[in-house]
């Protein structure tokens, strides 16, 4: 320990040392260059700015270490106040201007900016509705789909802006809804893609999902055949029945009949080797088609004979 003792002199004044010293060389002048953000805020509600403003200042500035070490640790942004540019009707301030340096630090002095001045250009508001789009990355567990189309509110959003700006927007997009391995119902949010100088009446739009365990099941339809030709001809299908197989969430098994499902042949669309196609044309909106035993059928026909 008394070895240890010793050295708590030179250690003291060491660190006295690195003190003065830290202290003197922040108090030194220096030359520094400042990418700044700027934010504009207050936009009367009348209007909307439709010039090309800037979203970062360069500036090159003057000041103690200790000013630049505040500007660092604080991080200035720069807040500009439209609403009083607005009423001055003003169509440029300048980059020194104190409404635009108010929030940087009063320890810097400023020598120079890019760009000089900040142009504002002011149009009257106007509205427009437009819909929304939600790009979509969704995976479903093993056997789990949608039971029905996803709900998204609102699907349609009233922006609010300079009417050269609205003319330009078919939609509004939204950032992309990813979810994975879904196995349940699900309700969530997910945010609009701002627009440069346009307001929109809402900032995010929700998605609803049903979400239910699918099973494969197999049903066995008659087949009726239309459009035959009323005189002159007898037709028989060679088969009069198909098997179709299709999904259906776990709730709903066994609420069909075969009476929701209508399979028809048409014989006007019979083939050159006498084979007419199979279609399904009616079956329940709960129910997802995967296949059917047969997509074709053969006829026997029996022209008769008019003097029979």
């Amino acid at each position: 320990m008394r070895g240890v003792q010793r050295y708590i002199p030179f250690i003291m004044c060491l660190g006295i040392a690195a003190v003065l010293w830290f202290t003197r060389e922040m108090g030194k002048t220096y030359e520094e260059n400042l990418q700044i953000p700027v934010h504009y805020v207050n936009v009367p509600k009348s209007v909307s700015l439709v010039s090309q403003v800037p979203t970062t200042l360069n500036y090159t500035v003057e000041g103690t270490g200790w000013g630049l070490l505040k500007h660092y640790m604080f991080d200035d942004d720069i807040s500009i106040d439209v609403s009083s540019i607005f009423e001055e009707h003003l169509s440029a301030v300048s980059t020194k201007d104190v409404r635009v340096v108010a929030s940087l630090s009063e320890q810097l002095k400023i020598l120079d900016s890019y760009p000089i001045d900040i142009p504002f250009t002011f149009e009257k508001i106007h509205s427009k509705k437009v819909p929304v789009h939600v790009p979509l990355s969704i995976t479903f567990d093993q056997q789990y789909e949608l039971t029905e189309a996803l709900v998204i509110k609102p699907d349609s959003v009233e922006l609010y802006g300079s009417k050269s700006m609205l003319d330009t927007i078919r939609v509004v997009n939204a950032n992309l809804f990813e979810k994975k391995r879904v196995r349940e119902s699900f309700s969530d949010s997910v945010e609009l893609v701002p627009l440069h100088n346009v307001q929109m009446s809402v900032e995010k739009v929700h998605i609803q999902g049903a979400v239910e365990k699918f099973t494969e099941q197999t049903i066995t339809v008659p087949i009726t055949l239309i459009n035959v030709p009323k005189n002159g001809v007898a037709v028989d299908l060679m088969k009069d029945k198909v098997a179709i197989s299709f999904l259906v969430c776990l709730s709903k098994a066994q609420t069909y009949y075969p009476s929701d499902f209508e399979v028809v042949a048409d014989f006007q669309k019979q083939s050159i080797v006498g084979l007419i196609p199979v279609e399904i044309v009616r079956y329940p909106d709960y129910v997802r088609i995967v296949r059917q035993d047969i997509s074709s059928v053969g006829v026997i026909a029996d022209f008769i004979d008019a003097n029979d």
